[in-house]
């Protein structure tokens, strides 16, 4: 029994674990970069925005409130903070160091959430969850610098025959056993679950649900713009109920015991199409793609076997030929072998470097450099460069010159096999703190969803428990859309006035329009979604909010005639329009402070 336990719920294939972390390397740096663009760096991570850091620390926002980036106040500072957070996405997602990468990455996505959570969204939490769950499986196994470097360690494969024949491959552990991958699997069912028992409101049965979500300003996308202005009669009700059907076969999916081969694939088949397509429709921040990071973890072996096969192809087959007795040209073949994912090339002895095409022809230089990158995994995103003038050169200089740093360096021993006792106390503590981890999450799905009986919710449980769920905010309440959809859409509207006369809504930088839910989408990025829903009800932050913008004109380099004189702030909410309908009702207005306040 626990044998197939181990076998259905705690095993993964290493390139599984691999190919996840560049997906969500990938979007921690998209995450960072849609957080930090252009005056949301200042307006939200720094003294000049809505929340100073001596405010944070002196009125925390919530228990366990902490984050390193309380430590950086100017825009400068700041600046150079989230520089150092991208260095460190950008190594975790090639693999560099990667165990403590994952460490520094867990540890700056929860600085950044701390810094301003008055925000936190469900797509905040599940990123979080990803990165605790992650941080105990080996996802630099495969498909990494680390791995690379490893393999690379000992004496020199010196002829075409072993160069060829790829014998570090069977040194690499085909699949990772580990209890954090049961872990992740059963958070994220149930995840699904209580998302699709709590949406029991009336839009999700009758199917207006769906009709309700595009309604939604805010969140809207230039794609659910136009949809929502030709939605036919059948659409809601079909994508309403699809949602509840994906969501709540996904459960099935992760956990079943039988037909993992067919169900898991089915499940990254679901959960891409799934939220993949709200991610077209809604603005949600980094929920769908952070859902779709699991996903990927969904993928199997036999699907990359398949894989292989299809994206194999005769016309990118090379035979590379390069002088092996030249320690440079030798350490090239080298690391191209343990690239060719896909079996492309073919490594024989030369003069010099040079790739022969099926029909004979030989290319050298930075043709042949670019055949090269053409051939790997994805190589055609870059091969293009090596035809670029100068950028080529430069490309290739690097590449030499990374070479010679390494060859200079000497040989590296090999790592000597892991020490029994070694591995059975890592293998007791890869166990043991997940495990104590998973009986947070537990007691938390618990104690925050309203699903849960009576019977099985728990009233206390010891602190260090609700100190885990804290301190990596990692809260386990599911409730998305949930019991119903809003029927409602609101906006905040700056009426302020300058110092010559101008009328001007300082977000926007236009003239203030209270008939906003009639020109939406309004187009915004998940932080200011939240700032706009959000502050009617966070009255012990308007007069930070006013604050900052009293600021906004000297922040963005306005001259003395463009200063704040006075300013009122105005919640407009709207009802959306009906099923079969295309008209807001009932637009009104609600002033929640002004200057004086």
């Amino acid at each position: 029994m626990f044998k197939k336990f181990q076998d259905n719920y705690c095993t993964v294939d290493t390139r599984t674990l691999g190919l996840f972390r560049i997906y969500f390397g990938l979007l921690l740096l998209t995450n960072l970069l849609d957080r930090a663009g252009g005056f949301d760096l200042i307006s939200f991570y720094s003294n000049e925005g809505v929340l100073p850091n001596h405010f944070a620390l002196f009125r925390p926002p919530a228990n366990g409130f902490w984050s390193l980036l309380l430590g950086f106040s100017s825009p400068n500072e700041v600046r150079v903070a989230l520089t150092v957070v991208g260095i460190v996405y950008a190594l975790y997602t090639v693999g560099w160091q990667t165990k403590w990468m994952q460490v520094l990455a867990l540890v700056f996505y929860a600085s950044l959430n701390f810094r301003f959570l008055l925000i936190q969204h469900g797509g905040n939490v599940v990123m979080n969850i990803v990165l605790v769950w992650t941080l105990f499986l080996p996802v630099g196994a495969r498909f990494s610098v680390d791995s690379v470097l490893k393999s690379l360690r000992g004496p020199p494969e010196k002829t075409p025959e072993v160069l060829n024949a790829r014998p570090w491959v069977a040194s690499v552990p085909a699949v990772h056993l580990g209890f954090a991958f049961f872990c992740i699997c059963l958070n994220f069912a149930f995840i699904y679950l209580f998302n699709t028992v709590h949406k029991g409101g009336p839009a999700w049965m009758d199917g207006s649900a769906v009709h309700y979500v595009l309604w939604q300003n805010r969140m809207a996308t230039t794609l659910d713009g136009w949809v929502r202005m030709h939605e036919p009669f059948w659409l809601s009700p079909l994508l309403t109920w699809g949602t509840l059907f994906a969501e709540g076969t996904m459960v099935l999916c992760i956990l079943s015991p039988w037909k993992q081969r067919w169900l898991r694939t089915w499940a990254f088949v679901t959960c891409w199409g799934l939220h993949g397509g709200i991610a077209t429709l809604s603005t949600l921040g980094p929920f769908s793609y952070s859902m779709m990071a699991f996903g990927v973890l969904m993928i199997q072996g036999a699907d990359f076997d398949f894989l292989r096969k299809k994206l194999h192809r005769a016309s990118l087959v090379r035979v590379v030929r390069a002088d092996l007795k030249d320690p440079l040209q030798n350490f090239g073949m080298r690391v191209l072998a343990r690239m060719d994912l896909l079996r492309h090339f073919t490594i024989e002895q030369g003069a010099k470097l040079e790739v022969i095409e099926k029909g004979g022809k030989p290319a050298t230089g930075l043709a042949a450099w670019a055949q090269l990158v053409n051939g790997l995994p994805m190589g055609i995103l870059a091969a293009w460069l090596f035809l670029v003038p100068l950028v080529a050169d430069f490309l290739r200089g690097t590449a030499m010159a990374v070479g010679r740093w390494y060859l200079e360096r000497g040989e590296r021993a090999v790592v000597p096999a892991e020490g029994m006792l070694h591995r059975r106390v890592r293998v007791a503590l890869q166990t043991a703190i997940p495990g104590v981890v998973l009986v947070a999450v537990l007691s938390q799905l618990s104690m925050e969803n309203r699903a849960v009986p009576a019977s099985l919710k728990l009233r206390t449980r010891p602190d260090f428990l609700t100190d885990i769920i804290e301190y990596l905010q990692i809260p386990q309440g599911w409730s998305m859309f949930a019991p119903d959809v809003p029927r409602e859409d609101t906006l905040m509207v700056i009426d302020a006035v300058l110092a010559d006369g101008t009328r001007i809504d300082l977000l926007t930088e236009r003239p203030p329009d209270f008939e906003a839910p009639l020109h939406g989408p309004y187009f915004m990025n998940q932080h200011w979604c939240e700032m706009h829903a959000r502050m009617r009800g966070w009255q012990m932050h308007w007069r930070n909010f006013r604050d900052y913008l009293v600021r906004i004109p000297k922040l963005k380099g306005w001259g003395p005639e463009k200063q704040v004189v006075s300013l009122e702030v105005w919640q407009v909410t709207a009802t959306s329009p009906l099923p079969g309908s295309t008209e807001w009702t009932n637009l009104r207005k609600e002033k929640l402070f002004d200057l004086n306040i």
